[in-house]
């Protein structure tokens, strides 16, 4: 199964070179990497639950597009959270980017290794090479 990497690696605040590649397709599967709170400037957002999970899912966007997906592909989304209670607003957000038929999701209370991180998300999506 042909293997392709999606979109450029970036880098770390240190400069050094991030070895994560922001999708992997496999086959008719898409693999996109965790994703925090960052702007285009690669800069954490500061901010609510609201604003942060409104930038993880427009960074999760630019990914699907350039992996030629989009959010109806998505089969499974996990999602890390630092506070519990972040939990509905984050819900809230979410939701809004799926017209129907959700994808299926994990989510859990975790410490995050960037601290003003209050969440990460990765998604997997199903998308045919050949219909």
């Amino acid at each position: 199964m042909p293997r392709t990497v999606i979109g450029p690696t970036g880098s770390l605040p240190d400069g050094s070179v991030n070895p994560i590649s922001p999708a992997v397709r496999a086959g008719d599967f898409v693999f996109c990497s965790g994703l925090l709170p960052k702007g285009d400037d690669g800069q954490m957002v500061d901010g609510d639950i609201v604003a942060q999970t409104t930038a993880v899912m427009e960074r999760l966007s630019n990914v699907l597009i350039s992996a030629g997906c989009d959010f109806s592909d998505i089969v499974k989304c996990m999602v890390w959270l630092t506070d519990a209670d972040d939990f509905k607003a984050f819900n809230i957000v979410y939701a809004s980017y799926f017209n129907e038929d959700p994808p299926t999701r994990s989510a859990v209370r975790s410490d995050l290794l960037l601290p003003s991180a209050r969440l990460e998300l990765e998604a997997i999506c199903y998308k045919p090479l050949h219909t």
